[in-house]
């Protein structure tokens, strides 16, 4: 079974259950996230008829509300115990799609959406980062993220590709709610062993000292930004070039098998060489990567670009988390994380600011593009 799976070979040492347990929710929650996560913005663009800016505005309004709240997810985790913070997030998640569904009939109301996604993300990324630099092993922590990264691009290849064809068969609400179902049995893995956890009192005060010890880190979580773009921006793009949601799904499905393979890879490599190193490599290769995909033409170019921007990112990104979970573990955990998730927060807000600059005074895709490779070179910086 998927809680006692391991890798023959893989890991140096046998994983803990909790990290088991992270794995088999990761599939179950992210085969739900993969269903919406390509169709969201193209939601938004396709059938709510917003502009791009809008898009941005509509994320900037959920990474404000991130960044306002997430110490409060910081404190639902010290004190009721990590899984107990990712099963806080589940209704508001649930509540988010269903205002996207009403939003088909008022379109303002997707506004609301975006706050409660905030609220969301409030809960869950600080009990889910915690628990993996928690229990993570320090020997094998590329390893560990690795595979989870891996589950991830896995359940991409079956989500992107079964949202689209539901989307242009039967509806966006009819993918939403078995979205929804799919993302609640998600809990049940997770809490097949009870939470063995001590509460702890977390003050927002803790964070601000993580602020002053480590301003580079900050500078380099910015580049987080990116992320807003590639989620959200290049989503759209896409529609636009293949012009189908069955098509963009199936792009989405094989990139991310290629994906799931060199996570696992990657994961590995991270364990054994300068983690620093491969994010600056990843880095590095990611802005170029991004000043490159005004070449997406077609869909096989598009393919292309998207390949390589998912490869370069997890070159960055894997080692990147594999250094959080590490410094977490080594400092005070909560404190930390939400430290690393307002700082990218912080970034993705500030991209939706300058995006919104930028393409209202270009209303060019390749500017965009730009700045995204801008915010990927802060990665640098961790």
């Amino acid at each position: 079974m998927l809680l006692h799976f391991r890798f023959p070979q893989y890991f140096s040492k046998k994983i803990k259950e909790e990290i088991s347990e992270v794995y088999a929710h990761a599939s179950v929650a992210n085969l739900a996230m993969s269903m919406m996560a390509l169709f969201e913005p193209i939601f938004l663009y396709a059938v709510l008829g917003f502009t791009i800016n809008q898009v941005m505005l509509f994320t900037a309004l959920v990474y404000g509300t991130y960044i306002i709240f997430i110490p409060l997810g910081g404190k639902v985790a010290s004190f009721y115990g990590y899984k107990h913070a990712i099963a806080f997030s589940v209704p508001f998640q649930i509540l988010y799609w269903m205002v996207l569904i009403a939003s088909q009939n008022d379109h303002s109301i997707a506004f609301i959406g975006a706050l409660l996604y905030g609220l969301s993300k409030t809960f869950y990324w600080p009990g889910f980062h915690s628990l993996m630099a928690r229990y993570a092993d320090r020997d094998q922590v590329g390893r560990e993220f690795g595979v989870v990264y891996s589950l991830i691009s896995l359940t991409h290849i079956a989500g992107p590709l079964f949202a689209g064809f539901m989307s242009q068969r039967f509806g966006f609400t009819i993918t939403f709610i078995i979205t929804s179902v799919i993302y609640t049995l998600s809990l049940v893995p997770l809490f097949r062993a009870r939470e063995i956890f001590t509460p702890k009192v977390y003050e927002y005060s803790q964070t601000w000292e993580m602020y002053k010890s480590y301003p580079k880190k900050f500078l380099g979580y910015l580049g987080f930004g990116e992320e807003m773009l590639a989620l959200n921006i290049w989503p759209i793009f896409i529609y636009i070039i293949v012009k189908d949601f069955e098509r963009a799904g199936a792009l989405a499905t094989v990139a991310s098998l290629l994906a799931a393979v060199l996570a696992l890879i990657i994961g590995k490599v991270t364990d054994q060489y300068s983690k620093r190193v491969l994010i600056r490599i990843g880095a590095f290769f990611g802005s170029i990567v991004w000043v490159m995909r005004f070449m997406a033409v077609s869909f096989w170019s598009t393919f292309f670009l998207d390949s390589l921007g998912r490869t370069s990112k997890e070159l960055a990104f894997i080692p990147l988390s594999t250094v959080t979970y590490i410094r977490a573990e080594n400092t005070h955990v909560v404190p930390y994380i939400v430290f690393f998730e307002q700082s990218l927060a912080v970034g993705k807000f500030l991209a939706c600011l300058l995006g919104i600059i930028v393409f209202g005074l270009t209303g060019s895709f390749m500017a965009l593009f730009i700045l995204a490779g801008l915010f990927t070179l802060l990665y640098m910086f961790i």
